[in-house]
């Protein structure tokens, strides 16, 4: 089952709470918009968990996911994970995979997977 996660800026604003951000500061929003379907994606793939619906058909996104989703936003959005510098044409490279004590966040949601 294909799900399609179209934030609302409610859901935005629960994500700036969570990464410490004002609501009023609105310069992450779009970026934080796009980016939340594409990480919760990769969420249900990692714990093959599709989650579920409220009465009025909202997905319901659990807790430990939203700080999942909150950090790997705010990860991407600093520059953090420095892996190289170098001096002469001036070149920067960035670590921007996430690491494997957010992805402990994911646990409680994993679902098994039968091949068959």
């Amino acid at each position: 089952m294909e799900v399609e996660f179209i934030p609302e800026q409610e859901d935005v604003n629960e994500i700036k709470a969570i990464m410490q951000m004002s609501e009023s500061d609105t310069s992450k929003d779009a970026y934080i918009k796009t980016m939340l379907p594409l990480f919760l994606e990769s969420v249900m793939a990692h714990t093959n968990n599709q989650f579920s619906y409220t009465a009025e058909g909202k997905l319901r996104i659990p807790g430990g996911v939203k700080i999942y989703l909150a950090k790997a936003i705010e990860r991407n959005t600093m520059k953090t994970g420095l892996k190289s510098r170098s001096m002469g044409t001036v070149s920067y490279s960035y670590d921007t995979s996430v690491p494997e004590e957010l992805k402990g966040h994911l646990a409680p949601y994993r679902k098994v997977k039968w091949d068959e």
